[in-house]
């Protein structure tokens, strides 16, 4: 959960802009879009300033070219309001709509393809293989990107999704609390048993035996503890190519049986309401805090939570990534060769300067340079936020050429990419309610998961 607070607090003081475009399509407007070389259309959830921008840019570098990004939702928030976090019931009428449209033949030129069963839409050729395109396109230099991130990327050999900025996964500790208990954490050689027995350690060493008031996480109800033990295993648990699922597996009853753990012995405060993870730990109360590291923004927070000090560790396993905004060029569309264009320009150097964990390696000083202006402007005062957690003021400094190193490190060991299905992770939500309240035991939880799973997948 707090892997997608800090995403979250970032798109809070980035993302600004947006607008509410008319969700539908007639099939006269298609039929006059479809008509016109020189028109796009894009479709999302919500927007962003990032897609505004890049918008706007492109159609004042290719005159005569109109691009039209369509929402699909519900709210009205107007610009200037502030994020439109994109609502449960927004992505389900997105992946709806989008499943309508492309089974259809219908359906925009671009599609953000988040929380959408992209592999399902690869299998039955709706989408344009973007590397395809990457290595026909001599205008286009792969060695300016991320191999390994585009490699973690594909599915079945081919690329199908193009992201724009991405998150990694990580967990941040409290260093002074680790120091005190002369705890060091090898995060390349550890596991979860390990995350429960420091946690453990470092709250009896600091509480005289007792627990009250001190946890190894927080802000986390059950819902999401699950939810994010998953993602962190997901590629362990789901194979979208194969179509199959491993929830009966040891290695999903451990994890089941790890949330119940802290969960019965109160390691985790899943007081979402009342929790203020940041007050938690700048008293010296919280030991770990999942965090998902999407620019320099979110970096600085997390030094700035833990004032007086954090260790930024990998969570067991590999280097886990994810994106919130990964696009792909519908199979149909009749401006493949305009969409492809626009695609570079949305991960060229001129618009992956403007912030993020950009794919991009050559643009990260530059970010890096504006972060430190844009703090420099404002002396790095930030008033943070996220869902049920009261309002707190912190103060982040300018990223060192330390941090720099740290990040562009981060970003060439991303070689797993976390693309969890909602759908699945709602399957897994609804059957692990009955385990931890001992209604059911790990073994018949894990086999109603995969025969829902299973029959999902092969849908």
């Amino acid at each position: 959960m707090i892997k997608k607070k800090c995403g979250v607090i970032l798109s809070l003081v980035l993302v600004l802009g947006l607008g509410v475009f008319t969700a539908g399509c007639g099939n006269t407007q298609a039929a006059r879009e479809a008509n016109n070389p020189d028109s796009l259309t894009i479709a999302v959830v919500t927007k962003d300033m990032y897609l505004d921008t890049a918008v706007k840019k492109f159609e004042e570098l290719h005159p005569g070219v109109s691009v039209e990004v369509k929402e699909y939702t519900s709210s009205t928030s107007e610009k200037g309001e502030g994020v439109r976090a994109a609502d449960p019931g927004d992505i389900e009428k997105y992946v709806t709509t989008m499943n309508t449209q492309l089974m259809s033949g219908q359906g925009s030129d671009i599609i953000l393809l988040n929380d959408l069963p992209y592999q399902t839409y690869a299998d039955k050729n709706l989408l344009v293989d973007l590397g395809g395109l990457m290595q026909s396109d001599q205008s286009f230099d792969s060695g300016k990107y991320y191999q390994n991130i585009f490699k973690a990327l594909e599915y079945k050999d081919k690329l199908y999704g193009l992201p724009v900025n991405i998150g990694i996964d990580m967990i941040a500790a409290d260093r002074t609390l680790l120091d005190n208990s002369q705890v060091q954490i090898d995060d390349s050689n550890w596991d979860w048993n390990d995350f429960v027995k420091t946690a453990e350690k470092v709250i009896n060493d600091n509480q005289n035996g007792g627990t009250q008031g001190m946890y190894a996480l927080a802000g986390m109800d059950e819902k999401r503890l699950i939810a994010t033990l998953v993602k962190e295993n997901y590629d362990n648990l789901v194979d979208p190519e194969k179509k199959t699922a491993n929830f009966t597996g040891q290695e999903f009853l451990d994890l089941l049986n790890l949330s119940k753990y802290l969960i019965d012995h109160k390691l985790v405060n899943t007081d979402t309401a009342q929790t203020n993870i940041m007050d938690m730990a700048s008293r010296g109360k919280l030991v770990f805090n999942f965090t998902s590291l999407r620019g320099f923004w979110d970096l600085q927070v997390a030094k700035a939570i833990f004032s007086e000090g954090v260790q930024l560790l990998k969570p067991p396993g590999n280097v886990f990534f994810s994106t919130d905004s990964m696009y792909g060029i519908s199979s149909k569309s009749a401006h493949q060769e305009l969409a492809w264009e626009f695609l570079k320009f949305l991960v060229s150097d001129d618009m992956m300067t403007q912030g993020g964990m950009p794919i991009n390696k050559s643009v990260l000083p530059q970010i890096a340079q504006n972060f430190t202006q844009a703090i420099q402007k404002n002396g790095g005062r930030m008033r943070i936020k996220d869902d049920g957690i009261p309002c707190q003021s912190i103060t982040l400094q300018p990223p060192t050429q330390e941090d720099v190193d740290y990040m562009e490190n981060l970003l060439s060991q991303a070689n797993v990419y976390i693309g969890t299905d909602q759908k699945i992770i709602s399957i897994v939500q609804e059957e692990t309610a009955a385990f931890l309240t001992g209604q059911k035991t790990a073994e018949a939880t894990a086999q109603l998961i995969q025969d829902r799973v299973s029959t999902y997948l092969n849908e």
